[in-house]
């Protein structure tokens, strides 16, 4: 006696099941894409942030180099009217004589060098002068130094006890510029920097100056 055994037929997804499937397919790749992209998002601004950060401080680095080689020598401008050896002026831009000209090629000239920091929009630039006493028309190098969107502000102190400045140098008070006395000479001992930086707020860099005899 055979005894035939019925195959039974195999047994697919229904039209819900594959719905289904598929519903759930998409919202796992979605999460996985929304995680991946959120990850590549924050790498970005990671880097970005390095390097921002990473350009303020070279912009720190050349101003600390710049103020240490400072040296008490006036100059004269284009006019002939001349100029203190170290001046913070009202609309914040600092300028000073220093020294350490770089002159590879031995010339016969002075190892001194004129230095301006200025804001132009919202970055600083490093203007020089090759030449102390400037002639008429002559044009500095200027170079842009650190990141957009900064807001900078300098403050000078004759000493670690004196008055914190905005000007330099600074005067005594009077009704005008022929009865007001300078009260400050030569160059303060402390240079305080503050920046506003997004997205770190304040961030501050104070640098002491060297004490040079007159040249």
């Amino acid at each position: 006696m055979s005894v035939h055994l019925r195959r039974r037929p195999a047994r697919g997804f229904t039209l819900i099941e594959l719905l289904v499937s598929m519903a759930i397919l998409a919202i796992v790749s979605l999460g996985a894409y929304s995680f991946l992209s959120t990850t590549s998002a924050t790498a970005v601004r990671v880097q970005d942030r390095q390097a921002k950060l990473l350009v303020i401080a070279r912009m720190q680095g050349v101003i600390a180099h710049d103020l240490s080689q400072w040296v008490n020598r006036p100059i004269r401008d284009e006019l002939g009217d001349s100029l203190p050896p170290f001046v913070l002026e009202p609309d914040g831009a600092l300028e000073f004589t220093r020294r350490g000209l770089s002159n590879p090629l031995d010339k016969a000239r002075s190892d001194l060098l004129r230095v301006r920091y200025e804001m132009r929009g919202q970055r600083l630039w490093r203007v020089t002068w090759n030449t102390l006493d400037r002639l008429p028309g002559q044009k500095p190098l200027a170079a842009p130094l650190g990141p957009l969107g900064v807001v900078l502000r300098w403050r000078v102190q004759a000493g670690p006890n004196a008055p914190v400045l905005s000007l330099w140098p600074a005067t005594t008070a009077g009704a005008n510029a022929s009865n007001r006395n300078v009260v400050t000479e030569g160059a303060p001992e402390v240079v305080d920097l503050k920046l506003q930086v997004a997205p770190w707020g304040e961030l501050r860099r104070v640098f002491l100056l060297p004490s040079y005899d007159d040249i």
